[in-house]
C-alpha cells in the first residue's frame, strides 16, 4: 500500500455517475460519495449515498471501519486495522480486526446507477459469532452544495423482498437498499450525524460542514467465512439509454499506456437522451464541449475505439452551427447539461474531424466535414457577434467581458487572461480548419461545395502571411500570444505562453516554410522557461502576471489559473511540435522523464490511477484542480503513444 491515506479513488460508470473517496475513507470533500448520480431526473448532478460505515463485533472488540471529522477531532479508528488497499481493477480494502479479516470492494453497474459493495470475511473460530454491520449515510443533496438535518427529509423505511426502500425526497430518486448472499436483519433508528467536516473545502473557501442522515443499519450474524454483497441503487422504470457497447476492459496495467487506457475509459459517458460525450473532470465538472474535442483522439482514437469517436462527434457536430445561429454565440446549452463557451470549440471540432481520419482513414469522416464547412460560414457570417472573420484571413474577438478562449477564467465579471483581437491559439486552429475544409471542398467538384471553395481560397491564401505578420518577431524568439488589431509594435502581446504551439503542432501551418526556423527558435525559449517536471507553465516565470502557486479560495485559484499554472494536457501538442520539429528521438528524450513523473503521480498522489487538472507553476509542483481531470489523460496517452 504505497499510496497515502489521504489519495483519493473514483468508480465510474457508462452514463458519468460516480463513487468516489479516500483511502482511509474519511470524507475530505463534500464530492466524496458511493453514489452520486448523473441524472437523477430533476436538478443537478446529485450526492445519494455518502458511504456504508461498518462495525465488526467479535468476543473481543467492537470496532466501526469508517471514520468521519468533525474539525478539531477526527472519529476514526478504521484505517488503524486496514492491512491493504488497491485501486485496480476496482477499489479495495482489507482490515485485519483481531482474528477476522474483513475485504470489501466496490463497483458501479456499467449502465444503471446502481453500487455494489462486495465484502469476503474470514473468521477465527474462536471468535464466533462474529457480528458485521452495515450502516448507510444519506447526504441527498445535489453535489456541489451541502445539508443540514431538516424536517422536511423522509426518514420512512419500507420492508421490500430482500431490503428496503426509502424516498427521503420526494422529487428525488427512491433508494433500495438489500443485501445477498447470507441472510441480514435491518434495525431501524434513523438519525442524524451532525457537522461533518470537510478539509478540502475548507482549502477551497467553501463552507465546508454539513449534517448527514442515517436511517438505520443491516446486521450479518457470521459463525464462518462468509461472502456477501449490499447492493444500494434507484429503481426507477428502465429508459431507453442508447449506450455504446462496453469495449472489453483493460484487465493488465503493467504498463503506463495500459494504466493510462484504463483511465480512459472512465470519462465517456451516454447520456438517458442517448447524447455521447466525455465528463471533463471528477468529480465536479460535466460535459464540455472544448474538453470534449481536445480528450477524443486520446480516449478514442489512441485506444481504437472509432465507433465511440464517431457518436460523439454525431452527438456534438449536427446541432453545433444551429445552436450558433439561434444563440448568436457559441454557448451553454442548459438543458443538455453541455458547456461550449468559446470560439474554439467549432475549431477543436474540425481538428477532432482530421485526426480521425488520421487513424482511421475508412471512417464516416465524409459525414463530419459538410459540417466542419457549415461551422466555418457561420463564423464568416457573424453567428458569434463577438467574433469577426477577417479579409485577411485571421480571426478577430472584440474586446468585452468575455473569455473566448481555454483561458477562460473571470474574476469581477472580466477576463483574468484577455486575449481579445487575434489570439495565437484562435488563429492558428482557424487557418489549420480552413485549409482542412478548402482541401475537401476543391475536391467534391461538381457539387454544392464549390461555392465554398471559392469564397474560402482567397482567405485561406492570406492567412499564412497575415498570420505571420501580427505574431511573429524576430527580435523576440517566439510568437506572440495574441494581438489587439492596431498598429505597430505594442500591438502584440509578447507574454512567453504555450499556446503558440498549435502553430507548430497542427497539419497545416500558417508558418508554411519558415515552421522550421521558427519552430526550433520558439521551442528554445519555451523549453527554457515553461517546461516543468510534470507538464507546461501557462507563463514564464520572469512575466509580473507570474503566479506560481495554485491553491486557496476560487478568486485566488482563477488568478493562477492561466497565469503559471501547469495544465499537463498541453502535453500532447508540445509533444507533437517537438516531434516535428526536432524529430521523434529528440522527442523521446524530452518527454519520456515528464510521461515516468507523470506515472509516478498516477500511483501515488492525488487520485490514483489518474492525472490531476492542473500543478502548480513552482516547484514541487503540487497538484491542484479536479483530481481526475479527462484532456490531462487523454493528451498524456497521446503524447506516450506517439513518442513510443
Amino acid at each position: 500500500m504505497e499510496a497515502g491515506l489521504s489519495c483519493e479513488w473514483i468508480e465510474t460508470n457508462g452514463g458519468g455517475s460516480y463513487a468516489m473517496g479516500t483511502v482511509d475513507r474519511i470524507p475530505r470533500r463534500k464530492y466524496h460519495s458511493l453514489l452520486a448520480i448523473r441524472e437523477p431526473g430533476h436538478g443537478e448532478p446529485f450526492n445519494a449515498l455518502l458511504d456504508i460505515g461498518e462495525t465488526v463485533r467479535s468476543q473481543q472488540k467492537t470496532v466501526k471501519l469508517l471514520g468521519f471529522s468533525f474539525g478539531n477531532v477526527v472519529e476514526s479508528e478504521g484505517f488503524g486495522y486496514l492491512t491493504d488497499f488497491q485501486h485496480r481493477p476496482h477499489p479495495q480494502w482489507s482490515y485485519c480486526v483481531g482474528g477476522t479479516t474483513l475485504r470489501r470492494s466496490i463497483e458501479l453497474d456499467s449502465e444503471r446507477d446502481i453500487l455494489r459493495l462486495h465484502y469476503h470475511v474470514t473468521v477465527d473460530p474462536k471468535e464466533t459469532p462474529v457480528t458485521v454491520c452495515l450502516r448507510p449515510y444519506l447526504p441527498q443533496r445535489p453535489i456541489h452544495w451541502l445539508t443540514r438535518a431538516n424536517p422536511f427529509l423522509n426518514g420512512a423505511v419500507h420492508f421490500e423482498a430482500g431490503g428496503v426502500v426509502m424516498q427521503p425526497y420526494s422529487d428525488m430518486p427512491a433508494l433500495h437498499l438489500s443485501v445477498s448472499g447470507h441472510e441480514a436483519r435491518f434495525e431501524m433508528d434513523g438519525n442524524w450525524i451532525k457537522n461533518l467536516f470537510y478539509e478540502q473545502e475548507q482549502q477551497r473557501g467553501y463552507e465546508a460542514r454539513e449534517d448527514t442522515f442515517t436511517p438505520g443499519q443491516f446486521c450479518l450474524e457470521l459463525t464462518g467465512d462468509c461472502s456477501f454483497t449490499l447492493a444500494v441503487g434507484t429503481e426507477q422504470e428502465p429508459k431507453k439509454r442508447r449506450l455504446l457497447r462496453a469495449r472489453p476492459r483493460i484487465r493488465s496495467a503493467k504498463t503506463f499506456v495500459a494504466r493510462l487506457e484504463l483511465a480512459a475509459e472512465r470519462y465517456l459517458a451516454t447520456t438517458r437522451q442517448g447524447f455521447h460525450s466525455v465528463i471533463a473532470g471528477y468529480p465536479w465538472f460535466g460535459h464540455w464541449g472544448r474538453d470534449a474535442f481536445v480528450s477524443l483522439p486520446g480516449l478514442c482514437l489512441e485506444r481504437g475505439a472509432i465507433p465511440e469517436a464517431e457518436a460523439i462527434l454525431s452527438s456534438y457536430g449536427r446541432p453545433m452551427g444551429e445552436w450558433m445561429r439561434v444563440h448568436g454565440a457559441v454557448c451553454a446549452i442548459p438543458e443538455l447539461g453541455l458547456i461550449m463557451t468559446g470560439v474554439d470549440n467549432p475549431l477543436l471540432f474540425a481538428r477532432a474531424v482530421q485526426m480521425l481520419e488520421e487513424y482511421a482513414p475508412r471512417s464516416r469522416h465524409e459525414t463530419f466535414m459538410p459540417i466542419v464547412c457549415n461551422l466555418l460560414d457561420a463564423l464568416r457570417e457573424g453567428a458569434d457577434r463577438r467574433v469577426k472573420v477577417t479579409s485577411d484571413g485571421g480571426l478577430y474577438v472584440a474586446p468585452g467581458p468575455w473569455a473566448m478562449t481555454w483561458m477562460d477564467a473571470m474574476v469581477g465579471g472580466l477576463p483574468v487572461t484577455p486575449r481579445h483581437g487575434y489570439a495565437v491559439d484562435l488563429n492558428a486552429l482557424f487557418y489549420n480548419a480552413s485549409c482542412f475544409a478548402l482541401h475537401w471542398a476543391e475536391a467534391q467538384r461538381g457539387t454544392e461545395w464549390g461555392a465554398f471553395a471559392q469564397t474560402w481560397a482567397p482567405l485561406v491564401q492570406a492567412g499564412g502571411p497575415s498570420f505571420m505578420r501580427r505574431f511573429w518577431s524576430e527580435e523576440r524568439g517566439y510568437l506572440a500570444d495574441c494581438h489587439s488589431g492596431a498598429e505597430g509594435p505594442s500591438a502584440a502581446d509578447g507574454g512567453l505562453r504555450p499556446n503558440q504551439l498549435w502553430a507548430f503542432a497542427l497539419p497545416y501551418s500558417p508558418l508554411g516554410p519558415e515552421l522550421d526556423r521558427i519552430g526550433k527558435r520558439s521551442l528554445e525559449r519555451i523549453r527554457d522557461e515553461l517546461l516543468t517536471p510534470v507538464g507546461l507553465r501557462t507563463l514564464t516565470p520572469s512575466d509580473p502576471k507570474y503566479r506560481g502557486t495554485y491553491g486557496g479560495d476560487l478568486r485566488r485559484r482563477d488568478e493562477a489559473y492561466h497565469q503559471g499554472t501547469v495544465w499537463p494536457w498541453l502535453l500532447g501538442i508540445y509533444t507533437d511540435s517537438v516531434q516535428r520539429i526536432l524529430g521523434p528521438k529528440a522527442a523521446r528524450a524530452e518527454i519520456q522523464p515528464i510521461l515516468d513523473r507523470l506515472d509516478e503521480h498516477m500511483e501515488r498522489e492525488a487520485c490514483l490511477g489518474h492525472i490531476s487538472e492542473v500543478f502548480g507553476g513552482d516547484a514541487p509542483h503540487l497538484p491542484g484542480g479536479a483530481p481526475a481531470q479527462a484532456w490531462s489523460v487523454a493528451e498524456t496517452l497521446r503524447a506516450a503513444k506517439r513518442i513510443g
